[in-house]
């Protein structure tokens, strides 16, 4: 595991209150993206990946998607445990996705992962879904990787993506893009995307 997963994650141990408590409600964009999520995955199964706080789940949930919380903070699997509903421990690095679902949700996640461990969960999500399912996830929009204090007081660190890079992931995984939007964010930009998986021929 890279040393900056473990830095960022031990910062979400240390400050997951607080990032409940400073974290925005979701803005227009963000509704409009999973509102579309909902519209596509329909009633199925949806495993959410990171799910933190849980606010994304519930709104998903309110839409009338199943929604399995997930997250690798035990912080934020307590809080969501004591807010009433269940949610099970997974590192999307190493854990076991289990399926197959309608769908995987990543909001804010995938971004915290290192360039090789995007692209490995990226082909272990596409075995943990059927074939035509869905996979939605948000990363920062930019060059490079950088560390950053903003928000909670402590690192956490970040890999940025652009449009075409993204593609090319997507491609070698067994995902065919749906759409990815370019989204202007509070603070940085940030990029949205929808990919189907690719049907296995045989």
């Amino acid at each position: 595991m890279a040393e900056q997963d473990d830095i960022t994650l031990a910062t979400y141990e240390l400050a997951a209150q607080r990032y409940r408590d400073r974290s925005a409600p979701p803005g227009q964009s963000l509704l409009a993206f999973l509102d579309c999520v909902a519209q596509l995955v329909g009633s199925g199964e949806i495993l959410e990946l990171g799910s933190g706080p849980g606010r994304e789940a519930l709104y998903l949930e309110r839409r009338g998607l199943r929604v399995i919380r997930t997250d690798a903070t035990r912080a934020f699997i307590e809080m969501m445990r004591e807010d009433g509903f269940d949610a099970r421990l997974l590192d999307v690095r190493t854990g076991e996705l289990g399926g197959p679902y309608a769908a995987i949700f990543a909001h804010a996640v995938l971004l915290h992962l290192t360039r090789p461990e995007f692209s490995d969960a990226l082909a272990r999500a596409r075995r943990a879904v059927v074939d035509g399912g869905l996979l939605a996830f948000t990363l920062k929009e930019g060059d490079g990787d950088a560390w950053s204090n903003a928000k909670l007081d402590l690192p956490r660190h970040f890999t940025y993506w652009r449009e075409p890079a993204v593609r090319t992931v997507l491609d070698v995984t067994a995902w065919h893009l749906e759409s990815i939007d370019h989204v202007e964010g509070r603070t940085e930009p940030w990029l949205h995307v929808i990919a189907r998986a690719v049907t296995d021929p045989a």
